[in-house]
């Protein structure tokens, strides 16, 4: 997508000011970040680089997350996170926020994007969605990923719609993959961060807080693939009601 400069001066000298941090961070840290993504066996010290980069950004640009969770997380289980997709920024408020090792799984245009891209291209998957082996050889690697005690979050909607925050319809993957690996799905509803980070073709932001509910994990023991729609059903429901209670 093509991003114009906003026409107020205000968020628009914001964006800029915010990517110019962006892009310094990155050079200050990448000595780090390269050593991270270097070798598989590095992976949890390059996502801890990467939070530490997201907090020295959130904090940089005035932004705070407040988050809620329902019921401990488990540190020593594996999730299928699923969070719904809002903004450029909600990669980062997950990995800054959530207490655990994940990658993420998404489509393959971040592995283009500029900083942000050397994640998808190690410690990430990147999903060629309109190529089926090259998908099949990325959800077999999640798989392998999965059972070797990580976390995998996926965006259940699997892009950023033009109706923000208003959900669009789930598909079929991260569920699937929650019931073949019989691992619980964590859902989880951010709010705010289209106000903050809009995603909408147009280069703005603002300060501002932004809300993260970590909810309940809904477990898969006992599921089999015909249950992927009542599943998915379930999940759309917690996110959407919390959206809902405030005002989305």
């Amino acid at each position: 997508m093509a991003f114009k400069l906003s026409k107020n001066p205000f968020k628009a000298a914001y964006a800029i000011y915010f990517g110019l941090w962006v892009v310094i961070w990155f050079i200050l840290l990448y000595p780090l970040i390269r050593l991270g993504l270097s070798n598989p066996k590095y992976y949890h010290f390059g996502h801890l680089v990467r939070k530490v980069w997201g907090k020295i950004l959130l904090m940089i640009g005035f932004m705070r997350v407040e988050q809620f969770i329902e019921e401990p997380l488990d540190p020593h289980q594996s999730y299928i996170i699923a969070p719904n997709h809002t903004s450029q920024i909600d990669i980062v408020t997950l990995t800054v926020k959530l207490p655990l090792f994940f990658n993420f799984m998404a489509k393959a245009e971040l592995e283009r994007i500029p900083f942000f891209g050397i994640w998808f291209r190690t410690i990430d998957i990147a999903v060629e969605r309109r190529e089926p082996r090259k998908a099949a050889l990325a959800y077999k690697k999640a798989l392998k990923w999965l059972a070797e005690g990580n976390s995998m979050v996926i965006f259940p909607e699997g892009t950023i719609s033009n109706k923000v925050p208003q959900l669009i319809p789930f598909k079929d993957g991260p569920f699937r993959m929650a019931i073949e690996t019989q691992l619980p799905v964590l859902p989880v509803t951010i709010i705010g961060n289209w106000e903050v980070f809009p995603d909408q073709g147009v280069f703005e932001g603002r300060p501002g807080i932004i809300k993260q509910y970590i909810h309940k994990p809904i477990p898969t023991k006992g599921l089999t693939l015909n249950d992927i729609d009542t599943l998915k059903e379930q999940v759309f429901q917690v996110i959407n009601t919390k959206l809902q209670s405030h005002g989305y």
